[in-house]
């Protein structure tokens, strides 16, 4: 679903170049303190945002990595094969999603929507994701005081290879799930949670590890 969704952009964005900065086979490079109005396309190549940058535009790659610098404001940031990276106090207005490819939120960074990979962990450090966190074969992790303010899931496989070990789900240093945690296929997943971690919601098909419990009986 999320692979059809991005060739449908990248079709869209080839059709409709105005508003739209297009690169083949060549990166794209925002420096600091610029605004650009309309969104940045690239197939084979990376997309670069610099530090207090405005993007009014979707971010979108196929077969590179997207990173932002610290304080910039971005809308949907997308990528096919490649990493997903902010830095500090990034404001997503929008969803952040990868299919082979890791997702990292930097420190005090927000997410209106989503965030979301196929085969890629996902890593959130003091990041506050408005909607659901979801994943298909990724681990997941959520520290220092991050909040998902809707579900956390494992999707169901879709022409995935099976992982050889569990899928893991760290919520520690205080983090929040404020939803439920839901495994939707056939998969060892492990729910870790440790230093005033917590699920507000329900547990549905994960082995849940509290060391929590375990501290406050020494």
């Amino acid at each position: 679903m999320i692979y059809a969704r991005f060739t449908g952009i990248l079709l869209v964005a080839t059709m409709l170049l105005g508003g739209c900065e297009l690169s083949i086979n060549s990166s794209i490079v925002v420096p600091d303190g610029k605004t650009r109005s309309g969104s940045l396309t690239t197939v084979n190549g990376e997309i670069s945002i610099g530090k207090d940058c405005t993007i009014e535009g979707n971010s979108t790659t196929v077969n590179g990595s997207i990173k932002v610098g610290d304080r910039s404001s971005v809308d949907d940031l997308s990528a096919v094969n490649g990493s997903i990276r902010t830095g500090e106090d990034v404001n997503v207005n929008g969803d952040v999603e990868s299919v082979n490819g890791s997702v990292e939120l930097g420190a005090g960074s927000k997410v209106s929507g989503k965030v979301g990979t196929v085969n890629g962990a996902i890593e959130l450090d003091r990041t506050i994701v408005q909607r659901d966190v979801r994943t298909v074969n990724g681990d997941i992790e959520l520290r220092d005081n991050s909040v998902v303010k809707g579900n956390v899931v494992i999707e169901d496989k879709v022409n995935v290879t099976d992982r050889q070990r569990p899928i893991e789900i760290e919520v520690t240093g205080g983090s929040i799930i404020e939803g439920d945690v839901v495994v939707k296929r056939d998969v060892e997943v492990r729910l870790v949670l440790s230093e005033g971690g917590k699920v507000l919601g329900q547990v549905d098909g994960a082995e849940v590890i509290d060391d929590q419990a375990d501290s406050t009986g020494d």
